[in-house]
């Protein structure tokens, strides 16, 4: 009997390290299929991951060809190309309910801002965001079943995201009324901290959330003044009423 018992545990303890190790070696498709997964669920675009590798002896994170589909109605094939995203983690925290990130550095991002009537491409990216982050939090109040379920389910991870810095990003800036011209533009390096910690986490939408808003700013920001740029020199050609036009797109 005490062989059996002792063949018994020692056959649990083979299949829990099994189990343990097949997650270990697996972790990084795993984390490339929730992107994969949950990225068009809260951008409502297409969003394609090459790969990732994670690197637990320095607590870090790489993914590499992350890039961001554009909305039905836009020209250009993609949104953003990321090419390389590090990540820098806290190990400790991914067993517990708010996962500590320390930094995001995302270094030269391609960005396509195309502009028509009715705003920009990342404007309607920050807007299905907006929206399907407040419908998953709305979710949660449907009922009062719901409610209980939610409760009994717990909230799920959430994160606080110390630093994220994206850096020397390059902008192709389309509008409408520019004819098929493209203007190349550099985009301010942003860097973001603590975001999340004032609520004690934020979910994975609420984060992507905040992050996309802060891009779509900047990039505006910085497509107006080039096309405001541009714009002065079609005044110089005599082509008044084309510059007022451009001028009123980022009013």
């Amino acid at each position: 009997m005490k062989k059996i018992l002792l063949a018994i545990v020692v056959a649990g303890l083979l299949a829990v390290g099994g189990g343990a190790w097949w997650l270990y070696s697996k972790r990084d498709s795993l984390i490339a299929d929730a992107i994969r997964t949950y990225g068009p669920e809260i951008l409502g675009v297409s969003v394609k991951l090459g790969s990732i590798k994670t690197d637990f002896a320095n607590q870090s994170a790489a993914l590499h060809g992350l890039v961001i589909g554009n909305p039905p109605g836009f020209q250009s094939s993609r949104a953003l190309s990321l090419g390389e995203v590090s990540l820098k983690l806290d190990l400790g925290s991914l067993t517990k309910d708010v996962i500590l990130i320390r930094e995001i550095s995302v270094i030269k991002p391609d960005i396509t801002y195309e502009h028509k009537s009715g705003g920009s491409n990342l404007d309607v990216i920050q807007r299905n965001a907006e929206k399907n982050v407040a419908e998953k939090s709305a979710a949660l109040g449907i009922s009062k079943d719901d409610k209980k379920d939610a409760k009994d389910k717990g909230p799920g991870k959430k994160f606080i995201i110390e630093h994220v810095y994206i850096k020397d990003a390059k902008a192709n800036v389309t509008a409408e009324l520019l004819k098929g011209k493209t203007l190349s533009v550099p985009v301010a390096d942003l860097h973001l901290t603590d975001i999340g910690k004032k609520t004690n986490g934020a979910t994975a939408g609420e984060a992507v959330k905040q992050i996309v808003s802060a891009v779509t700013a900047s990039v505006t920001k910085a497509a107006a003044s080039a096309i405001s740029i541009d714009v002065d020199g079609l005044k110089k050609k005599g082509t008044e009423a084309v510059s007022g036009a451009l001028k009123g797109l980022f009013k």
